[in-house]
C-alpha cells in the first residue's frame, strides 16, 4: 500500500521513500505490534515502544541517503556547474569504446525486450529494501554494513552529480535515435522512474552502484544470493538500453560500489577498534554467522 501511494501521488511520497523506508519499516513495526498484542516476547508496552524506536533508528541511514539524492530536485548542480557534461561523457565513450552503447543497441530494440528491461530498471526500488529487510531479521551487523555502503554510495554519487551534471543520451541526443522505445509496460514503468529520478543523476549510475552493493551483500549473506545475478545484469543492461546512461557511467557505478563497500567495512572495523582497543583494523567487514534477532 505504501508503494502504491508513493507511485500515485507525485506531490507527496515518492517511490524511493515508499520502497526504501515506509514499506519495510511499516512491516517491521506491524510485526512488533503483533508480538505485543498477542503476548509475545514481552508483555510490557515499554518494550514494544523501544523495539519500534530501534527499528526507526536502524533504518535512518536510508533516510539520509534519500535526502542526499533528493537534494538534486532543487537544482543544486546549476549553482556550481550550470552546464551539462553530456558531450564530454559521450566523447569518453567514443574514445574508449568506439561509440556509446545506447546508439548501437537500437538494432535490437523490440517491444518485449523494452518491457523486460523497463521492469528490470525498476529493481533498484525492490532489491535493496527486500535484502535490507531480510538482513535486519537475520544478520543485524551485515544489515548495518549494507545500509552504510548504500549511504556512502549516495554521498559519492552526489559528488559526481555536482561535478559532472548530465541528463543521459536519450534526453541529450533524441535526434540520434531512429528507433523509438515502445511496449505495454514501458510507459507506466518509465512514469514511475520519472518520479524516482533526480535531474542530472547520470555519472555515476546509482542503479549500477546500488544493485552491485546489493548483490555483494546478498552473496555474503547466503550462497543463494547468486540467484540475483541474472536480475542484476538485466538491471545494468537496462541503464544503457533505455538510454539513461553512457557506458562510462556504468564503470563509474561499479567503482562507486567497490569504494562504498570497502568504506563501509573499514568504518565498521574502525568502530570496533574504538570500542575495543587493540583490535586489528581491516578493510572488510567479517560476515560470520550471527543468530537471528
Amino acid at each position: 500500500m505504501a508503494a502504491f501511494i508513493g507511485i500515485r501521488r507525485p506531490a507527496g511520497v515518492n517511490p524511493w521513500e515508499a520502497c526504501y523506508i515506509l514499506a519495510p519499516v511499516a512491516v517491521l513495526v506491524f510485526m512488533a505490534s503483533l508480538r505485543y498484542a498477542f503476548g509475545g516476547e514481552s508483555p510490557m508496552i515499554g518494550s514494544a515502544f523501544r523495539e519500534i524506536g530501534s527499528i526507526l533508528r536502524d533504518w535512518s541511514p536510508f533516510l539520509l541517503f534519500l535526502l542526499a539524492y533528493e537534494a538534486f530536485q532543487s537544482g543544486i548542480w546549476s549553482v556550481l556547474l550550470p552546464g551539462d557534461r553530456d558531450a564530454e561523457l559521450l566523447s569518453v565513450d567514443r574514445a574508449l569504446f568506439g561509440e556509446t552503447p545506447a546508439f548501437r543497441l537500437q538494432g535490437i530494440v523490440r517491444p518485449a525486450l523494452t518491457d523486460l528491461l523497463a521492469m528490470a530498471y525498476l529493481l533498484h526500488l525492490v532489491l535493496p529494501p527486500v535484502l535490507a529487510f531480510l538482513l535486519y531479521r537475520s544478520h543485524r551487523r551485515l544489515f548495518r554494513a549494507f545500509l552504510l555502503a548504500v549511504l556512502v554510495s549516495g554521498v559519492l554519487a552526489s559528488a559526481g552529480y555536482v561535478l559532472v551534471p548530465a541528463i543521459g543520451p536519450g534526453f541529450a541526443y533524441p535526434e540520434a535515435f531512429r528507433v523509438p522505445l515502445k511496449g505495454v509496460l514501458y510507459v507506466p514503468a518509465t512514469g514511475i522512474l520519472d518520479l524516482a529520478r533526480a535531474p542530472r543523476d547520470v555519472f555515476p549510475s546509482l542503479h549500477v552502484g546500488i544493485s552491485t552493493i546489493a548483490l555483494w551483500y546478498a552473496v555474503r549473506w547466503r550462497r543463494a544470493g547468486w540467484l540475483a545475478l541474472p536480475f542484476v545484469i538485466l538491471n545494468w543492461l537496462s541503464t544503457l538500453y533505455l538510454r539513461y546512461h553512457y557506458l562510462v557511467d556504468v564503470f563509474a557505478g561499479w567503482a562507486t560500489a567497490a569504494l562504498a563497500i570497502a568504506s563501509a567495512g573499514w568504518l565498521l572495523r574502525l568502530e570496533t577498534l574504538w570500542r575495543r582497543p587493540g583490535t586489528p583494523l581491516a578493510l572488510t567487514e567479517p560476515a560470520g554467522p550471527e543468530p537471528p534477532l
